[in-house]
């Protein structure tokens, strides 16, 4: 909900030039505005500025009448918000950027807690990671909504999103690693349409609240029950193996096989330690973070999925932030990409599980591409069909970042899994940083955004054709593993044992919860 509040947070207001305080009228604020004369008509030449709400006139001792910008701030129109960041920090006319430099500020924190919060999770665990963040988010959030000024703002926003992106990698990660292969889809799904109702209460807790620093406040306090989880859950039993502490990992297997009524099988654990460490003398390398860069394989599967991340965390900002521009009101928007997402997200999930994530991302981000096309060419006065493809557009897109996220987790190996998805979202986020920018551009040239968000959908569909398939595959343990999986192969290299793949299956069947 932090998120997708930026829609209510950054939501524009109209304006108009206050008069000065010795006017006392009982008309509106565009009546009083016409009526002493303090609204000039738009000059069309002025792309950013609308000179009817930025400008008034005034006159001089020799009744000369002039165009001053306003003198006495501005009145706002609070039919549909009491108050948002442009009314409270008067973001308008030629500080109008700044609410899209604000919008920004939340996926700026996205670009730095991928790094940050996934290389916690990486050293000192998933549970641990997901609870600091959680922790931090409510924190940042609380000072947040009590912000005396812009840049104050600003700041605790960009602290904001790097806790809320934080807190999702590991959360996402921790249930890919504790379930098996067939049921990681599934799982992902139920954590995604998690997502998905949260724009529902959204739209709900906008609806009835709003002014933004009570709306913040609100949604910041959500997480606080979440917490009290930390309590209640084990730490990722693949983490654990991976930092050699094999006992406690055993343990907490064998409670979830006792829980599933499955039979543990003695010795595993240390099997896939012994596997593990001769594969790795087999190679002759330590594992590092740089290692996905340092193998050719690695390196093209790494980089496509960071062009692909980008794509669809532009296009997906793009489409969000964009809903208060369609001819439907904001709160059901909000709703309706909500319920949209839960459907593409259910499609999704058949897809993938039928066709597999290669062929279902290319499909998807070229179906995205092709929407976006569609809708430059359908007249403005058909605001009905160009709500409904824009609609179409974002139920593509939001397929493909769900689905992204499993395939990104089913790609890279456990010692660089956290760090390998922050990775890609840290760089998704200079894209998505970008959106609001695209989006404001469109006072230059109508169709730009349309235009950006086709080429870049399309030309990232089509290379999401050269990674590997990985559906009902056992997950990597490490870069090198990892490295021997190619898109012509539909299996493991020669190089890994048939019997590591067979352990690694009963692992996962065995901690299926």
């Amino acid at each position: 909900m932090s998120n997708i509040g930026t829609v209510f947070l950054n939501g524009s207001m109209d304006h108009y030039c206050k008069p000065s305080d010795d006017v006392i009228t009982n008309c509106t604020v565009y009546e009083c505005g016409i009526e002493i004369q303090v609204l000039p008509q738009d000059d069309d030449s002025t792309a950013f500025i609308d000179e009817s709400k930025c400008r008034m006139y005034t006159s001089t001792e020799g009744n000369d009448t002039h165009v001053v910008k306003c003198e006495h701030g501005w009145n706002y129109d609070q039919s549909q918000y009491k108050s948002t960041i442009v009314s409270e920090f008067d973001l308008v006319c030629e500080d109008s950027y700044k609410v899209s430099i604000a919008a920004s500020s939340y996926l700026f924190g996205y670009f730095f807690g991928s790094i940050v919060f996934g290389t916690i999770s990486d050293y000192f665990g998933r549970k641990r990671g997901m609870i600091i963040a959680l922790t931090m988010k409510v924190v940042t959030g609380t000072i947040l909504s009590i912000s005396p000024s812009y840049w104050f703002y600003f700041v605790f926003r960009v602290l904001n999103g790097a806790t809320t992106i934080g807190s999702y990698i590991a959360a996402f990660v921790y249930v890919n690693e504790i379930v098996a292969p067939s049921k990681r889809a599934k799982v992902s799904t139920i954590c995604y349409l998690y997502w998905c109702i949260g724009f529902l209460f959204l739209a709900l807790f906008g609806f009835f609240l709003r002014s933004w620093r009570t709306l913040y406040l609100t949604i910041s306090l959500c997480p606080i029950p979440i917490i009290a989880v930390y309590f209640f859950i084990p730490e990722s039993p693949r983490w654990l193996v991976l930092q050699n502490r094999q006992e406690e990992a055993k343990l907490i297997l064998q409670k979830i096989a006792k829980k599933n009524k499955k039979e543990f099988p003695e010795g595993f654990i240390e099997k896939i330690q012994i596997q593990q460490d001769l594969h790795r003398r087999e190679w002759s390398r330590k594992t590092a973070i740089i290692n996905i860069f340092r193998y050719p394989n690695m390196r093209k599967k790494s980089l496509i999925l960071i062009y692909c991340w980008c794509t669809v965390c532009l296009a997906y900002y793009g489409f969000l932030y964009g809903v208060e521009s369609l001819d439907i009101s904001v709160y059901l928007g909000v709703a309706l990409s909500g319920i949209i997402e839960g459907l593409a997200v259910c499609c999704a999930l058949f897809s993938i599980q039928k066709f597999g994530r290669r062929l279902t991302l290319g499909g998807l981000l070229n179906a995205a591409g092709i929407m976006c096309f569609i809708n430059i060419w359908i007249p403005s006065d058909m605001e009905g069909i160009r709500t409904a493809v824009s609609l179409g557009g974002q139920c593509f897109v939001t397929a493909t970042f769900y689905l992204v996220y499993i395939y990104t987790s089913e790609i890279f190996s456990t010692d660089v899994r956290s760090f390998g998805v922050g990775l890609c979202s840290l760089m998704a986020r200079v894209a998505g940083m970008l959106a609001p920018q695209i989006l404001y551009l469109k006072v230059v040239w109508n169709p730009l955004p349309l235009v950006t968000f086709s080429v870049t959908s399309v030309s990232a569909g089509l290379l999401a054709f050269l990674l590997p398939e990985t559906l009902n595959f056992p997950l990597c343990q490490t870069v090198e593993e990892a490295e021997l999986v190619t898109r012509t192969t539909n299996r493991r290299k020669n190089r890994i044992e048939v019997s590591k793949s067979n352990e690694n299956q009963k692992i996962d069947e065995t901690t299926t919860m």
